[in-house]
């Protein structure tokens, strides 16, 4: 089983990685100024780009729901409804995530396509292995994004964000 985990988090870790990468590498000169970059906490949270507007709770209130929130720590839970897409949001800070109610899902990642955020790629969850359920994954700041819950039953993860 624990070769499982390695096996699902190197996969899982290793595309979110080239995404990244690969998305930075394009989007650094057409990148929307935020509102409040100092307000991020970290030197690499400085550069980010993306305005308040698209942060989930405020772009996509309906899936993302606001558990506990200070001056330093949000938990957010997150429910994709069946057959439902969520609206494109980001998620400005650090943060651990995993799954209570996975469903099998299209991960949807968005970027600037002549002024204008447009989706750029799609991946394609089919399935999720049991042993991913209620299994924390750290994750960086994540860039434009929307989910679609591909199944009829409800999604439900939880996000706790490190605001410093």
């Amino acid at each position: 089983m624990k070769a499982v985990y390695l096996i699902v988090g190197i996969l899982i870790g290793g595309a979110f990685g080239f995404w990244v990468a690969r998305t930075i590498g394009k989007n650094d000169d057409k990148a929307v100024p935020a509102t409040e970059s100092s307000a991020h906490g970290s030197d690499t949270l400085a550069k980010w780009s993306w305005p308040d507007s698209l942060d989930a709770v405020k772009a996509a209130p309906q899936s993302h729901k606001i558990v506990y929130e200070d001056s330093t720590v949000r938990i957010l839970q997150v429910t994709l409804n069946p057959n439902m897409t969520e609206p494109v949001h980001v998620h400005k800070w650090k943060s651990v995530m995993w799954f209570a109610e996975a469903t099998p899902m299209t991960y949807y990642k968005n970027g600037l396509i002549s002024g204008r955020l447009a989706v750029t790629d799609s991946i394609p969850i089919p399935h999720m292995p049991p042993e991913v359920l209620n299994h924390g994954e750290a994750l960086a700041p994540e860039e434009p994004h929307a989910i679609k819950n591909m199944s009829n039953k409800k999604g439900i993860a939880y996000r706790v964000e490190f605001k410093k």
